[in-house]
């Protein structure tokens, strides 16, 4: 095969990547990406390598493994600021290849953990250097996203809603980093976490009413999941259970981590339901689902909502024993967020188990 036709295979491969990344069949992606890499190294292009790498990440990440889509867009970046290679990815694909890595690095970090929250501004800081240097400030949108996600991961509701807000208005197709969809849902899901479920319902619903989303199994998974979340505010019981369980249909097929809070919102419609047995049932599946992830960030909010559902079933044995392990997971968010959220949580649920104990 000559380099020409091994580019033009390679180049394929990523494209079929993306293809199926977008249909929700991630582990398809990741084989094609991974061929395209292999390829790409053979072919010493460092512009199909960080495009195949780029594609690859994205898969391992929908597909939970952040340790190792963190992996990858390091070496991304590493090949962005490398002399021997720096030069060579004057390419408008390389660029949105690498522009991509530097929203998604971050993202990853946050979620694999062992960078310290805070740190992260300054990842963002170079990749704002970046797009300057490349004359690309109009893609900025995923950055700001990430921003407002950082803020929003810190307890700082409001620099995280106007971010988040600005990132949409400045969303543009050919951009790298996220869907239009995405964006919809990341802003709703920051005004609910902010108190404001009033105001998030509609760019979920926004997300369903797309024609596009019909070939989107995960966009729909989060769309409904953000529903469910708000008809639970709002004492809608019917329409939260509705949402939720549509919401797990969907992303049972994607893999865990899209399988994740859907379970999680499971668990709270159950919860809410008064339908103990059942919350128990969902919170197991959320709990295996976690220790496939890894990570102390899943697997603090699996452990948690595990402990409140014993709790509410007076099962003090079980939830004694869940929150030790939680402690662990609080402790190791503690150190990298400097931030007071997972002490607290803690505390409360401790001092439930003991009022139960008390009166057992």
């Amino acid at each position: 095969m000559t380099e020409q036709a091994g580019a033009g295979a390679a180049g394929l491969l990523i494209s079929q990547a993306w293809e199926a990344h977008r249909q929700g069949r991630y582990g398809t992606a990741r084989a094609a990406a991974v061929r395209a890499v292999q390829a790409a190294g053979q072919l010493d292009d460092p512009v199909l390598l960080v495009r195949a790498l780029a594609a690859e990440a994205s898969a391992l990440d929908m597909l939970g493994d952040k340790a190792a889509a963190l992996a990858r867009y390091t070496q991304i970046l590493g090949l962005a600021e490398d002399p021997a290679t720096r030069g060579r990815l004057d390419d408008p694909d390389a660029a949105w290849a690498v522009a991509h890595a530097h929203m998604h690095w971050v993202e990853s970090a946050r979620s694999a953990g062992g960078v310290p929250v805070r740190a992260l501004f300054g990842v963002l800081d170079a990749g704002d250097d970046y797009l300057r240097a490349i004359g690309r400030p109009q893609w900025r949108a995923g950055l700001l996203l990430q921003r407002g996600l950082t803020h929003q991961r810190l307890g700082e509701w409001d620099e995280a809603v106007a971010f988040a807000e600005e990132a949409l208005a400045l969303y543009q197709d050919d951009a790298p980093g996220y869907t239009h969809a995405a964006h919809r849902w990341q802003l709703g899901d920051i005004l609910r976490g902010a108190g404001r479920p009033g105001e998030a319902e509609p760019y979920y619903q926004a997300i369903l009413d797309e024609p596009d989303t019909a070939d989107n199994p995960a966009d729909r998974k989060v769309a409904l999941k953000g529903l469910a979340r708000c008809a639970l505010v709002r004492g809608d019981l019917a329409a939260a259970r509705r949402h939720a369980l549509a919401a797990v249909r969907e992303a049972e097929p994607l893999g865990d981590d899209s399988l994740f809070d859907a379970l999680s919102t499971v668990v709270a419609v159950h919860q809410a339901a008064g339908d103990l047995d059942a919350a128990a049932v969902a919170a197991g599946r959320l709990l295996e689902s976690a220790r496939r992830l890894g990570g102390h960030y899943n697997l603090y909010f699996a452990v948690r909502d595990a402990v409140d559902v014993a709790l509410d079933r007076g099962d003090l044995g079980q939830a004694r024993e869940l929150l030790a392990e939680l402690g662990e997971h609080a402790d190791a968010l503690a150190a990298v967020d400097a931030t007071t959220t997972w002490a607290g949580e803690l505390a409360q649920r401790r001092q439930r188990l003991s009022q139960a104990e008390s009166t057992s």
